[in-house]
């Protein structure tokens, strides 16, 4: 890049006190220089780590520890500055990187130019720290795949995956706004209509991957992405499962795969069985969250937060803010129902209620469901009342009756036949 606007590279010693890089430069993303040091061979993922724990300073501090620790000479550090553009920007065969847009468990997603087509498109990069191990690279490229088998506007599309150069990546579409974390991080609490809005939209997200046999896991505020129109994308497949995946569903059984302020009572106890249902129990925790502002369960600690999925009584989201409809908060009774069988069968009948809420009618299928379980409870209560001190239960008076009736005749059949004698 030249001209006025090209940044600008100093070829000065790593290790003397003046700044290697001037102030535009010192902003970018040491985690990209790593990937790049690595791919081409300069230094070890272990040494990039070792370096990377102890830098705070940017890319001049990485380079510095690099040099000191000896995994880079001064002149390689010296090159690697003044080739600094190329080494971040070109590290994939036809994308060229931009700017870091976040971090998660397993990598780094950056903005990226897809050169050929002239078009923007988010870069997954996976973490230096996992490329060398088999079973991640697997789980990398699965979710790629998982996430190809998908089509919707309420998605994030994959583009493409692979590898060069021992970095290993997933391309996908770009989404230029916000999630719903940075918004409630931010302090927003969202109005009952615009949440309901999205959550519909997610929920049709759902019904989507659910009618092609997939289930995401891991629904939560920072997996849905708020674009500048308006329009709600479900993004970050790394933990779904085909539900036909009945080998990778043995393998995890007795693992917590989730986020714990989101996660579903059968996900928290490690089930093998894990349906759909799971997915509207998390999409539920989230629309109590942005009508709340609070997650449904604020725990201090992991332990607590999975325990009060498990135990703990359901506050109604319309009893903490009381602008909120009654409907609403009988659609999240259903949605987070500890006992999965009392929810939403699958997501064509969330979206029926949540198209009665935003139309100004009560959700017909959650009353139902509440009622049905209320007589339910009410029956089992009396049943097990009357267990206890001994009276028969209301059903069974009239059989009594019948019996008590039926004996009496017989008394008096007896004793004419007697006299008969």
């Amino acid at each position: 890049m030249t001209g006025p606007h090209a940044p600008r590279f100093r070829t000065l010693d790593v290790m003397a006190e003046q700044p290697l890089l001037d102030g535009v430069a010192t902003k970018a993303d040491e985690q990209r220089l790593a990937h790049a040091l690595v791919s081409r061979g300069l230094v070890t993922r272990e040494e990039v780590q070792e370096c990377l724990a102890s830098d705070n300073g940017g890319v001049e501090t990485f380079l510095k520890a690099l040099v000191k620790s000896g995994a880079l000479t001064k002149n390689q550090a010296r090159r690697a500055a003044k080739e600094l553009s190329l080494l971040l920007g070109e590290q994939i065969p036809g994308y060229e990187l931009i700017e870091k847009l976040g971090q998660g468990a397993m990598g780094t997603v950056y903005k990226a130019r897809q050169t050929s087509m002239n078009r923007l498109v988010a870069v997954k990069l996976l973490s230096p720290r996992l490329a060398n191990n088999p079973e991640y690279i697997k789980r990398f490229t699965r979710e790629a795949h998982l996430a190809a088998k998908l089509s919707h506007n309420n998605i994030v599309q994959a583009i493409d995956v692979g590898s060069a150069g021992g970095l290993h990546y997933f391309v996908m579409e770009y989404v230029a706004g916000t999630t719903i974390k940075d918004e409630l991080e931010a302090g927003k609490i969202y109005e009952e209509k615009e949440a309901l809005d999205i959550i519909l939209q997610i929920a049709q997200a759902v019904q989507h991957a659910w009618r092609r046999g997939l289930i995401h896991r891991d629904i939560k505020p920072a997996n849905i992405i708020l674009t500048i129109d308006g329009i709600a994308k479900l993004s970050d497949l790394g933990v779904a499962r085909e539900t036909a995946d009945a080998a990778l569903a043995r393998a995890e059984k007795g693992l917590t795969i989730g986020t714990p302020f989101y996660i579903s009572p059968e996900q928290a106890r490690g089930h093998e069985d894990i349906d759909v249902r799971a997915d509207m129990y998390s999409l539920g925790a989230t629309l109590y969250h942005m009508v709340t502002g609070q997650p449904p369960f604020p725990g201090p600690g992991v332990q607590d937060v999975l325990m009060a999925h498990l135990k703990e009584e359901l506050t109604p989201p319309d009893h903490l803010n009381l602008k909120l409809s009654s409907g609403l908060g009988e659609v999240v009774e259903v949605m987070m129902s500890k006992d999965r069988e009392q929810r939403y069968r699958n997501p064509d009948d969330l979206i029926i209620d949540l198209e009665y809420l935003l139309s100004g009618a009560p959700p017909r299928l959650a009353r139902q469901q509440i009622q049905a379980a209320m007589l339910e409870g009410l029956a089992q209560g009396e049943a097990a009342e009357d267990v206890v001190s001994g009276r028969p239960s209301e059903n069974a008076v009239p059989w009594i009756a019948i019996l008590g009736l039926l004996l009496g005749v017989s008394v008096l059949v007896n004793l004419f036949l007697l006299l008969r004698r």
